[in-house]
């Protein structure tokens, strides 16, 4: 996007238009170019015409820096063969002068009476304070010299001058430093003399437009590009020299000078992107005095139009308004600020230079606001024209339509979106690759060109992939080599994609995504079964890598070896950008697998639906519900429809008592938990009830001893506390018999009275206590009365977990031989042979597409793109026939869930892959992506790149390379010769 600071433009061009129409004749009338009809080459002529403008009144401020005629003479001599700088050099002193030392009374009396014998009277008293102060002398000298080439012996003085003040202190430190000597500000301004023509004066500059590889606009260009950098670099000098000298300003106090005055000084600025219609008006032949500039300004040339920058008597009066503001300003400053012999530190050569510094930096500003200004016209023009910003979504629909008048119908891009069909059938479902635009649109597929390889034909041999390490599946039919060319514009291209995969009712297919591993291999990264009205969408993520030329020029300066491994590595790149899809019809495969005649299941949707939970679900073997031929060879379809129809209704029959028995099992193991935990329960309680009983007699019998052992200490008259209690050895309040003899002893000792342990009553089990073996019986006996105890319960759980891995290894170690018997029948010839040599071999269409692109892409701007899977899949799915979809999110669990579900299902279509599968398809799409660096507008007005012209070639390249054809045979007549004429390269007969 273009930079212009149009508020701060619009003030300046309206302030400069108000003393334009002072300098001109009343009848003149120059208007912003804008405003004035033209042509694309005038803007050429103004960008010339603003840059010898500022050329010139930048040369006014160096003369007023000093600048003379000789001298200039003699920087053009040297600019010629080396470079001049313009330094500004500056050196500063402090040095102690005096030491004076002067009392200050302050301004408060103090009045004091005093009383006597001899009378009143007043005594008046002040404080007087002495005060040393210092003086110091501050001195800054400086100079601005022009120098050749580094050494600055022999450098020209433009300006300079001693300054000097005197600096107050109340302590004996210094203010500044003794000597100081500022870094050089230095500014080359090789380029600007450059472009005085030495032979007879003139301004020079000049834009080249015989490159057009170069030079694509009237803004951008090498000249006005270098114009720019040189006024960047003369501003930011002069801002540096004006930031100095303000410093050195506030270290003079008490100046009582009016430094305002240099802050904005009115100097008229000569550049002004002005047009003017002079057809059939009169110039005024009257020249601005000679002396208007140093250097004359080039005259410009006439427009057909009429249309034109105003003439060289109008740029010469307009620095003569520059020269004649500069000097009114100079004057001003004069009766403002000392003389310079006058020896101030502030004085009128200081307060020039500040003005002329900032005079600078608002020359340049405006200079680079008027070349902007031009790039800002062509942008307004474009809008105008379209009538909005056109943006990437805007240019992939005009692409859409552009294709459809490009190429030849058989050659045309189609939309990426499958039926999933056998001929003269209704569609199982579809396969789309869909963009989603970011203006909110409705998705619809992308475009892409489409070669299509049937599967009669003799390039499309057999292919396989692995469902696992033991098992590769064959599979023929047609194949699709489909190529897209995206684009983008400053990074984005406004488009995000999905792999849309949708079922119908009653109708089912497997969906594999991967790579294409080989010529004969397809290496599958996801799978999933498609069904009854499933609908999928994997987002795709697009990766690009660096173009041809790109990596050629990155290796060119490696060593053998590190060149070896990029290569090999961008050929693993390469063909990483063959992004694969397999799409395998179901029933077709299920009639081949059952023994079934074509067309046999296309009806039988209920036996269809049975088939497939019993693979899916069940992983019921095939041989178990396939059609024995053996028996009937020349069965009629309908006798073989039955026979599966019976073989699938006694497996149905099986898993239904299987399933009937399993639920009684489950009844009798729900039941005897019941058992279990009310015998728990029983057991718990009577316990309970015993220990309360025990601790019931177990009180009474002490509440007795105690009242005995009180009867007798009565009678006895003995105290109560040197009596021995009666031992107390019943059992504890848990209801445990205690082992040994306890004693209840008085405070002071006494006798103890011991009485006999009481054990208590073991639990019985009818099933053998904990130390004894527990047998297992499947089910209780019928009329068995005894109680199961939970001790016995958990043998039952112990015997049967020790069971299981006994099973759980048999079945391992079946399915283990299984697998290396289906392996070693694999291995003796089941597989079909290789027929590699007559094979399309898509593995090498990356790299010749490599080639074509280094040799014919000639912006080397279009990439090679991986297309990646996205992380979170979208599925919708209706789990009844009345119920309604539901979205959910397949994460990679879920994913891993969904490939070995698919993968166990093509187990069994294959037989473990001594089945081929015939009715299947082979999506192969290989992507690039021609990358603009700047947005649409920016890429149409400041590269003057037309982006349609730009893709249309690369689309061409990529469809001559996927057909093997030539360009021209894919081009519709009307539009042949447009294509010649603008992109020649692609070409031979023209190359």
């Amino acid at each position: 996007m273009y930079h212009l600071q149009e508020d701060r433009f619009r003030r300046q061009v309206d302030k400069a238009l108000a003393s334009v129409k002072t300098i001109l004749e009343n009848e003149r009338q120059p208007q912003l170019a804008a405003d004035v009809p033209h042509t694309y080459s005038d803007k050429y002529a103004l960008a010339e015409y603003l840059t010898n403008s500022a050329l010139a009144a930048q040369l006014n401020v160096l003369e007023a820096l000093g600048v003379t005629e000789k001298i200039l003479h003699k920087l053009v001599q040297w600019s010629e063969k080396r470079s001049v700088t313009l330094r500004f050099k500056a050196e500063e002193k402090c040095e102690f002068d005096r030491e004076e030392t002067r009392k200050v009374e302050s301004a408060t009396e103090h009045v004091t009476e005093v009383s006597s014998f001899f009378g009143t009277s007043k005594r008046t008293e002040k404080v007087i304070t002495k005060i040393t102060e210092y003086f110091w002398r501050f001195s800054v000298e400086y100079e601005i010299v022009a120098f050749e080439g580094s050494d600055s012996s022999d450098a020209v003085k433009l300006q300079g001058r001693l300054g000097k003040c005197e600096t107050i202190t109340t302590t004996n430190v210094t203010p500044h430093p003794q000597v100081r000597v500022l870094p050089h500000i230095d500014v080359n301004i090789t380029w600007l003399l450059q472009h005085i023509n030495s032979s007879d004066g003139v301004f020079n500059f000049r834009i080249d437009r015989s490159d057009a590889a170069k030079c694509r606009t009237p803004r951008r260009n090498p000249e006005v590009d270098s114009s720019l950098r040189q006024f960047s670099l003369i501003k930011n000098w002069a801002l540096s020299v004006d930031s100095y000298l303000w410093t050195v300003f506030g270290k003079q106090d008490k100046h009582n000078y009016d430094l305002s005055s240099i802050k904005a000084p009115s100097i008229f600025v000569p550049v002004q992107p002005l047009f003017e219609n002079l057809s059939g008006k009169a110039i005024s032949a009257k020249e601005a005095p000679a002396s208007a500039a140093l250097v004359a300004f080039p005259e410009v040339s006439a427009s057909p139009t009429g249309a034109v920058v105003l003439p060289r008597v109008d740029v010469n009066s307009f620095l003569w308004e520059q020269k004649r503001s500069l000097s009114e300003c100079m004057s001003n400053f004069s009766k403002l600020f000392p003389a310079p012999k006058e020896a101030k530190l502030i004085s009128t050569s200081e307060a020039a230079i500040v003005a002329l510094m900032q005079h600078t930096v608002v020359l340049s500003d405006h200079f680079t606001d008027c070349i902007d200004y031009i790039e800002d016209m062509l942008y307004k023009q474009f809008v105008s024209a379209i009538g909005k910003i056109v943006t990437p979504v805007d240019f992939t629909n005009f692409m859409r339509f552009h294709n459809r008048k490009l190429f030849k119908t058989a050659f045309e891009p189609r939309p990426f979106c499958h039926a999933i069909r056998r001929p003269d059938h209704y569609p199982e479902g579809t396969v789309s690759i869909e963009c989603q635009l970011a203006d909110g649109s409705i998705p619809e597929p992308i475009f892409t060109t489409t070669r299509h390889i049937r599967k009669d034909s003799a390039l499309a041999g057999p292919m396989r992939f692995p469902i696992n390490a033991a098992t590769n599946v064959v599979f023929g039919g047609d194949r699709y080599l489909h190529a897209w060319v995206n684009h983008q514009f400053a990074g984005s291209s406004g488009q995000s994609w999905s792999l849309v995969a949708r079922a119908r009712q009653f109708s089912s297919f497997i969906l594999l995504v991967g790579r294409i591993a080989s010529a004969e291999v397809f290496d599958p990264k996801a799978a999933i079964i498609i069904q009854n009205k499933d609908d999928l969408r994997i987002p795709l993520l697009m990766e690009t890598l660096p173009t041809a030329k790109e990596f050629r020029d990155a290796i060119e300066s490696m060593s053998p070896e590190q060149q070896r491994f990029c290569r090999a590595y961008r050929s693993m790149q390469l063909e990483s950008t063959l992004f694969g899809l397999v799409v395998i019809q179901i029933k077709p495969q299920l009639e081949k697998l059952l023994n079934l005649h074509n067309d046999s299941l296309t009806k039988e949707i209920q036996l269809t639906q049975d088939l497939m939970e019993l693979f899916i679900k069940y992983q019921v073997p095939s041989d178990l519900l396939s059609f024995d031929l053996l028996r009937s060879p020349n069965a009629s379809s309908a006798e073989r429809i039955n026979g599966v129809k019976g073989n699938v209704r006694s497996m149905n029959d099986m898993l239904t008592h299987a399933k009937e028995k399993e639920l009684k099992e489950a009844e009798m193991k729900a039941a005897q938990r019941a058992l279990e935990e009310a015998a728990t329960r029983n057991q718990h309680a009577q316990e309970v009830a015993g220990r309360n009983r025990r601790i019931q007699e177990e009180v009474e019998r002490v509440k007795e001893i105690m009242a005995q052992n009180i009867e007798k200490v009565l009678q006895r008259g003995d105290r109560l506390d040197e009596v021995g209690g009666g031992a107390y050895n019943g059992p504890a309040l848990g209801g445990a018999s205690p082992r040994a003899t306890g004693s209840v002893r008085g405070r002071g000792g006494g006798r103890s009275v011991a009485a006999p342990a009481k054990a208590a009553a073991p639990v019985s089990s009818p099933r053998g206590g904990r130390g004894g073996s527990a047998k297992v019986a499947s089910r209780p006996t019928t009329g068995q009365s005894s109680i199961i105890t939970p001790s016995n319960a958990t043998s039952t759980i112990t015997a049967t977990t020790d069971s299981s891995p006994a099973t759980t290894t048999e079945v391992a170690g079946s399915q283990t031989s299984s697998d290396t018997a289906q392996q070693g029948s694999v291995e003796s010839g089941h597989q079909p042979t290789s027929s590699s040599q007559h094979t399309f071999d898509m593995t090498q269409i990356p790299a010749a597409l490599d080639r074509k692109l280094e040799q014919l892409d000639t912006d080397s701007a279009v990439r090679p793109t991986i297309v990646n899977v996205g992380v979170a899949w979208t599925m919708r799915r209706q789990k009844a026939i009345l119920a309604d979809l539901e979205t959910a999110t397949l994460n990679e669990n879920d994913q891993k869930g969904e490939r070995n579900q698919a993968f166990d299902l093509l187990d069994f279509l294959s037989r473990s892959g001594a089945l081929a599968i015939d009715c299947a398809e082979l999506h192969v799409v290989i992507a690039a992506t021609h990358c603009f660096e700047k947005s649409v507008v920016d890429t149409v007005i400041q590269d003057n790149i037309n982006p349609i012209e730009k893709v249309e070639r690369s689309t061409l390249i990529v469809a001559s390379t996927i057909h093997d054809v030539d360009v021209a045979s894919m081009i519709k007549n009307d539009q042949l010769e447009r294509v010649r004429t603008y992109s020649p390269s692609i070409f031979p007969e023209i190359q």
